[in-house]
């Protein structure tokens, strides 16, 4: 049984692999920002080890306040933080990093909503045919809305 620690457990483990992909799109080519952010969260899901600790952690955002707090904070800081830790010059907040990217905050905001959006539907929902599409099936049809988002 899947506690709320292997869920945050999870959750870090899922922020490190965004943060990685995040790091190497805004230090390199950034045109494969959204495809890396994407493909890396899918990765996580699909880790059969993983995916019941994220499960977890998804359905305490739904249980309690504290859960969806857990939440907030991994999405509005955990995350970044991780990034920061990537780069050279990291940003220190939510707001520089929409400001190294070029765009709005709220553009971070529906990046964050497509990617838990397809998680959802794949792997909560497992509604079909996303939930038995192939991750390369998924990135290619969601990837392009999330780096308009993030790119403009």
């Amino acid at each position: 049984m899947s506690t709320a620690a292997d869920g945050s457990h999870a959750l870090s483990d899922i922020g490190d692999a965004l943060a990685e992909a995040g790091a190497a799109s805004l230090t390199g080519e950034r045109a494969q920002l959204a495809e890396g952010l994407l493909r890396a969260a899918l990765t996580k899901w699909e880790d059969p080890q993983a995916r019941p600790q994220l499960l977890s952690a998804f359905s305490a955002v739904f249980a309690d306040d504290q859960g969806a707090a857990r939440m907030r904070d991994f999405m509005s800081r955990q995350i970044f933080q991780q990034l920061a830790a990537s780069l050279e010059e990291p940003p220190k907040d939510f707001d520089e990093v929409a400001k190294a990217l070029g765009v709005p905050p709220m553009n971070i905001n529906a990046a964050q909503a497509q990617v838990w959006g397809v998680a959802v539907l794949r792997y909560v929902v497992k509604l079909e045919p996303i939930a038995s599409a192939s991750v390369d099936e998924v990135v290619a049809l969601v990837s392009p809305t999330i780096q308009r988002y993030l790119v403009g």
